[in-house]
C-alpha cells in the first residue's frame, strides 16, 4: 500500500521551483506505487461516497479519481512545489479500471507540455500517464497550474 504522502513532496519541505525553471518537453521521471483495497476503501470514506456505486460487470472497482491524489507527485518529484501553486484545470481520460479487490501496482510518469503567461501570471501545463506495471493504460491527464512569483 502506498499512501500519497509517501510519494508526494509537500510545499515548504524543500525549496520550491520557480516558473522559469520548468523545461517544456522534459519527461518527468517514473514513479511507482500501489493502490490496495485498503486505499480504495479509505478513499471512498474520505469522499463520503457509497462503495456500491463503483462496479464494472459485477466486480468492485476503485473510483477512477482515486488517482487524483497521486497526480501532483508525478510533477513534484522532479519539480518541488513552491508555496501558493493553484491547480486551475484538469482533463482526465480513464482507459481501464483499478480493481477494488486486489492490489494494483502502478507506474506513472509525465511530461512538461507548455509554460505560458496569462494576464502577466505564469502557468504550466503538464501531463501524467498512469498504467499497470504490465503497460496496460489506466488513466491520463492534462493539467494546468498557476505558479506564483
Amino acid at each position: 500500500m502506498t499512501r500519497p504522502s509517501e510519494v508526494k513532496p509537500r510545499e515548504g519541505e524543500q525549496p520550491g521551483t520557480p516558473a522559469a525553471e520548468f523545461k517544456v518537453g522534459e519527461q518527468l521521471p517514473l514513479m511507482q506505487f500501489s493502490v490496495t483495497p485498503d486505499i480504495v476503501d479509505e478513499y471512498i470514506r474520505a469522499i463520503d461516497s457509497d462503495p456500491s456505486l463503483y462496479s464494472l460487470e459485477g466486480r468492485r472497482v476503485a473510483p477512477p479519481n482515486v488517482l487524483a491524489v497521486y497526480q501532483l507527485a508525478v510533477l513534484y518529484r522532479r519539480y518541488p512545489p513552491i508555496q501558493g501553486i493553484i491547480l486551475t484545470e484538469q482533463e482526465w481520460r480513464w482507459h481501464n479500471p483499478i480493481w477494488a479487490d486486489q492490489d494494483t501496482d502502478i507506474e506513472a510518469d509525465g511530461k512538461i507540455v507548455d509554460a505560458f503567461k496569462k494576464r502577466g501570471k505564469d502557468y504550466l501545463r503538464w501531463s501524467a500517464e498512469f498504467r499497470r506495471k504490465d503497460g496496460t493504460p489506466i488513466a491520463s491527464s492534462i493539467n494546468t497550474m498557476y505558479i506564483p512569483e
